[in-house]
C-alpha cells in the first residue's frame, strides 16, 4: 500500500511527520519531497494541459426551433 502526501500543512505538521517516521518502513520524511516548482515537475504544465484539452470539450450550441 502506498500512501501518498504532498506539501499540505497537515502532511507537513511535525507530530504527523514523527508519527509516519515511527510507523512506516519507508517512509520519506517532508525533506526529502521534491519541490513542487512547476520548473522540476513537467507533469504540471504537460500531461494536465493534454488531459485537459481531452476532457474540457467546448459544449454544442442548442438550436431552437
Amino acid at each position: 500500500m502506498w500512501f501518498t502526501q504532498d506539501g499540505a500543512p497537515a502532511h507537513t505538521f511535525k507530530k504527523v511527520q514523527e508519527f509516519c517516521k515511527g510507523n512506516m518502513a519507508s517512509f520519506w520524511p517532508a525533506d526529502f519531497w521534491p519541490s513542487s516548482s512547476p520548473d522540476v515537475n513537467p507533469l504540471d504544465f504537460a500531461v494536465w494541459g493534454f488531459l485537459e484539452g481531452k476532457t474540457n470539450k467546448p459544449h454544442t450550441p442548442v438550436s431552437r426551433p
